[in-house]
């Protein structure tokens, strides 16, 4: 009946109002829970993963420590975080990078640093050439004197680029985003520049694997 038809049809359009409704709603709840939104609000705090002072290091898995090697770490350097100290027992340079690996004597009493995830791409848009962000995120990051400052990472493949007041004397000092876990993007080789660790994260793995672990990935 005509009355029908028009009873199906306002069916349909309900049901069309309701999945919008729905749609909206997640979009929404995925945009809070974006990386974008996390590091936008997250305070200029250092996390317990990363070494107090210049150049020592953030842990990327509970017994390793990742840092630049032409600042280099060795066998019987103490690292300290702000629970406690390790001391080093073993260094590996990834080859043909400025990352080098620390083993650490006893696992750490904290949390590692994640890792960018494989599909990084996917939430933090790039160009056509994969390197630099549609839009610059927030990044933290150690000055040499040990202060935390913030900046915006805009280049993320091989390696990373990020703006922010680090000068040369900041060389080997770790960056990474404010996340409820730290995702370390890398150490600097330059005052805002320096290899980008997931780019590495199949050598990185070679080392940390060699204990039987590995740096986690990031998850969003």
């Amino acid at each position: 009946t005509k009355n029908g038809r028009f009873d199906m049809a306002g069916g349909r359009l309900r049901r069309a109002m309701i999945e919008a409704i729905r749609s909206n709603r997640d979009r929404l709840d995925a945009l809070e829970q974006s990386p974008y939104t996390l590091c936008k609000s997250a305070p200029v705090t250092l996390p317990p993963c990363v070494a107090i002072g210049p150049r020592g290091g953030t842990l990327i898995t509970p017994r390793h420590a990742l840092h630049a090697a032409h600042y280099p770490l060795r066998a019987g350097d103490i690292v300290a975080y702000e629970w406690g100290q390790r001391m080093v027992v073993a260094v590996s340079v990834v080859t043909g990078t400025d990352l080098a690996v620390a083993t650490l004597d006893e696992p750490a009493d904290c949390e590692p640093a994640l890792t960018l995830p494989w599909d990084w791409a996917v939430t933090l848009r790039t160009d056509r050439f994969g390197r630099h962000l549609r839009r610059p995120i927030r990044c933290l990051g150690t000055r040499a004197s040990g202060e935390v400052v913030e900046g915006e990472l805009r280049v993320l493949g091989e390696n990373y680029g990020a703006d922010g007041p680090w000068s040369s004397g900041d060389s080997g000092q770790p960056v990474w985003l404010p996340l409820d876990r730290p995702v370390l993007i890398g150490c600097h080789l330059y005052a805002g520049y320096g290899p980008a660790v997931h780019h590495y994260w199949r050598e990185v793995a070679r080392i940390t694997g060699a204990d039987g672990v590995a740096a986690e990935e990031a998850v969003w």
